[in-house]
């Protein structure tokens, strides 16, 4: 095995995607392509299954995996330390948190940063799970936002919340009229269905449609919960979504019901576990929680109200 093809793998199984990984090593996408065959030919087993345009990751890559993260730990525990010595006091905060956090959470929160911290400069990157924990674990970010990850080892994780997905629908659709769904009842739907490489966000949601038993149409897939949420608005199908964009996409006319058996997917505050956290940071990691809090509470009346 060749270095770079290490790395081309270890970018892949990182951001889960070929394309993602590309933009990561700021290289072409062929060019991920070709290191993954060479490296696969190498090693004498196949390390990705390929279903159309996504790449899942084989049992043999996962253990692969696992050893080329213990092979990087040690020096990027180094690089870590020294990014977050560099970086307080410094004048810049740098967050990496979901797309859908950082649009409904993220604007009140740096609003009332900027009154107590005017000369501190903010840095918001939306991410995919992966990327968050790399940015947070490299100490690229001082605070993460993100799904619940116990247990990595250089990352700092703080529960935040449990959010229970919801049923979007288009206003004008015949089960918008009802008070609350069963999954069931989205049988033969056109399903607005999440792109996946490999991002725990949609794993409830493919394992609630598969326990059901039922089977919908997905001829349309996004890896983003908001521009599912706008397909829907625009009347392309229904889908399961996180909660936090629903207020938001309630005002444009959407319908948000419901859903049971529920999806549940649990949140948490992502920092690099080196020495305290910094006044400012914990300042963030405390009104994050705030605010998401808020945001729920105000995600319950929207789907009471119908």
């Amino acid at each position: 095995m060749r270095m770079r093809q290490v790395e081309a793998f270890r970018a892949v199984m990182m951001s889960g995607g070929i394309t993602a990984a590309a933009t990561m090593l700021n290289i072409s996408q062929p060019s991920v392509s070709r290191l993954i065959a060479d490296m696969e030919r190498a090693v004498g087993f196949r390390l990705f299954d390929r279903r159309g345009a996504r790449v899942h990751p084989t049992a043999q890559a996962q253990a692969l995996y696992e050893a080329v993260r213990r092979s990087y730990a040690g020096l990027d525990l180094l690089d870590q330390a020294a990014r977050r010595i560099r970086a307080h006091p410094v004048g810049t905060v740098r967050i990496a948190a979901l797309a859908a956090i950082a649009m409904a959470i993220l604007p009140a929160v740096i609003a009332r940063f900027r009154i107590l911290y005017p000369d501190i400069k903010i840095i918001v990157e939306s991410l995919g799970q992966r990327a968050i924990e790399e940015r947070v674990f490299l100490g690229q970010a001082d605070l993460g936002v993100g799904v619940d990850m116990q247990g990595r080892e250089g990352i700092r994780s703080t529960p935040l919340a449990r959010a229970e997905y919801v049923c979007i629908l288009p206003a004008n659709h015949p089960l918008a009229a009802r008070d609350r769904l069963a999954i069931a009842d989205l049988a033969g739907e056109e399903f607005v269905g999440p792109m996946h490489e490999a991002d725990a966000l949609w794993n409830g949601i493919d394992t609630a449609l598969e326990e059901s038993g039922i089977s919908v149409s997905r001829r349309l897939e996004t890896q983003h919960s908001q521009i599912l949420y706008a397909f829907v608005e625009a009347g392309l199908g229904v889908t399961i979504a996180e909660p936090f964009s629903a207020p938001r996409f309630h005002r444009l006319g959407v319908a948000v019901r419901p859903i049971s058996p529920p999806v549940y997917l649990d949140f948490a505050l992502l920092e690099p576990d080196i020495g305290p956290t910094p006044e400012i940071v914990a300042w963030l990691n405390a009104d994050v929680a705030r605010e998401t809090a808020a945001c729920l509470a105000h995600v319950k009346r929207v789907v009471a109200s119908k």
